[in-house]
């Protein structure tokens, strides 16, 4: 079997691979899909973006997405986790192994770069190491449709992902942005490093040393006791969120006059998060307020 992450070249005889970027619209995926289309031994077919059933994605609103999409020239394919899923790793193998079937997809490319949380691995590498493990692998379809409602077989073949940001030097990568012509605004902040000026703000090289200056910063003994860390500056903890708007991948820049209101308050929320590991716990967070 294939190893999940898999940086070996094919031969020159084989067929690129059918590839789909793990979407949320945010900078590190877009750079991650600039990396997956200039690889010879992958085919960007698709966006895969997985959300939560009847909740917004306010960070990285679905609207916004879909215009995204459109200007790529990309199919947008949603990958709903069913509400009151409590084993999300199995509603997103689940999820995996019907884009497999229905699309061909093989390959997961993501803008990880770091874990998340309590993970003592990448969530998607082991989602796709599980897809691998069995060939009778079968879904419980959650589709309504009465000729859909049986379990979905799987296909078989592999299915590995693609993670060329993983563990990448923070600055390095946020000027490969800049240098690339990736055009990034804020669209999601959290204290205790950020306000709501930065709301819609471009992320630019002022913005980056500014953020130098926040992580430099001495945290106070009780952010200490909180367990926060500083700022990593490509938001890695969750401290920030963002979404491009251009890009040299972009066939045109995407609209987002009627999705995103341009003088709207930021759309606040106060609350006291505890969260373990590597996530970022913050008492106000505030986010880019839409029209849809």
């Amino acid at each position: 079997m294939r190893s999940p992450i898999d940086s070996l070249s094919q031969s020159e005889s084989s067929p690129p691979e059918i590839a789909a970027v793990s979407w949320t619209g945010g900078k590190d995926c877009n750079l991650a899909l600039l990396h997956a289309q200039r690889d010879p031994n992958l085919s960007v077919q698709y966006l895969l973006t997985f959300r939560p059933e009847n909740k917004p994605f306010r960070a990285h609103p679905l609207p916004f997405m879909d215009a995204q999409a459109d200007a790529l020239g990309l199919k947008l394919i949603h990958v709903v986790i069913p509400e009151g899923t409590t084993d999300y790793m199995q509603a997103y193998v689940d999820g995996l192994v019907r884009v497999r079937n229905d699309y061909g997809i093989s390959v997961i490319v993501t803008g990880d770069m770091d874990l998340v949380g309590t993970n003592p691995r990448n969530w998607i590498v082991r989602c796709c190491e599980i897809v691998c493990e069995s060939s009778d692998y079968t879904t419980s379809d959650t589709n309504t449709d009465a000729n859909n409602n049986a379990a979905s077989k799987d296909k078989g073949g592999h299915m590995r992902a693609y993670l060329p940001l993983w563990g990448k030097n923070r600055i390095e990568t946020l000027e490969i942005m800049l240098d690339e012509g990736l055009e990034i605004i804020f669209t999601c902040v959290k204290s205790p490093f950020f306000d709501a000026s930065w709301i819609r703000r471009k992320l630019d090289r002022n913005a980056i040393d500014q953020m130098k200056e926040i992580m430099e910063k001495e945290l106070t003994e009780d952010e200490i006791n909180r367990g926060i860390k500083p700022l990593d500056l490509c938001g890695e903890r969750g401290e920030y969120h963002t979404m491009c708007v251009d890009g040299p991948m972009y066939k045109k820049r995407v609209d987002v006059s009627s999705i995103i209101s341009s003088t709207g308050e930021p759309l606040r929320e106060d609350f006291n998060t505890n969260w373990k590991g590597n996530i970022h716990n913050a008492d106000t967070i505030w986010m880019i307020p839409c029209t849809k």
